[in-house]
């Protein structure tokens, strides 16, 4: 099912599978990467997490910048990420207003740039001198993404709990921004989890991605 939310002055389509609950029940955001290939994490979640009764929600971003693939130009023109993240808070307020939806239960899941996206939004609601601000995201995954500045400065002990996923073997994002994740929320005593794994790249292998659904939903049944 899909549907459309405004965010500036673009209608931004979001992918949608609802669960039927007899009350309100939690919902992830999945944050693609810089292909822009939603697809491939939404078909190995949706049917998980609705058997748990979360609902799951895919923004189309790159429908705000007219972008099919983003390139590093994009990603650091100062342009690009401003957008996608008043994007994503626009998917939020979205979520959040759905039917069904608990909106004190929702968790942010990033892939590469999602991720990169999710944890620096993550970061700027944490800062936020509004509680109720502050408790807009309940949980978050990380897949092979990382916390950069300006965001990461901005980070404090309101960054919700986090499960960081990363391959030592990645070359597309090195494995050093799990490091520094996993340090600065350890500093922040903000609760996380941190999984690395051996000879495993930017891309999980298919053994791989079996543990991490599974890690994911336990994270989750524990966090949202």
């Amino acid at each position: 099912m899909q549907s459309t939310f405004r965010a500036g002055d673009r209608n931004i389509r979001i992918d949608m599978h609802e669960p039927k609950t007899p009350s309100a029940h939690p919902a992830i955001i999945l944050m693609h990467g810089s292909g822009g290939n939603i697809g491939f994490w939404l078909d190995r979640l949706a049917p998980s997490l609705n058997a748990m009764g979360v609902a799951l929600y895919a923004p189309h971003y790159f429908d705000r910048t007219n972008t099919v693939r983003a390139d590093l130009a994009a990603i650091t023109d100062g342009v690009h990420v401003p957008q996608w993240l008043s994007t994503l808070d626009a998917a939020l307020s979205f979520v959040a207003a759905r039917p069904g939806v608990d909106a004190g239960r929702i968790a942010l899941i990033g892939i590469s740039l999602g991720a990169f996206l999710s944890l620096g939004f993550a970061a700027e609601l944490s800062a936020s001198p509004d509680p109720a601000a502050r408790r807009r995201i309940r949980a978050l995954v990380d897949l092979s993404g990382g916390l950069v500045e300006p965001y990461a400065a901005h980070a404090t002990r309101a960054f919700p709990a986090t499960l960081i996923f990363h391959g030592e073997a990645d070359t597309v994002v090195p494995v050093s921004h799990a490091h520094s994740l996993d340090k600065l929320l350890t500093e922040l005593n903000v609760q996380h989890e941190t999984r690395l794994f051996p000879n495993e790249g930017h891309w999980f292998s298919g053994v791989a991605q079996m543990q991490l659904l599974l890690a994911i939903a336990g994270f989750l049944s524990k966090n949202l």
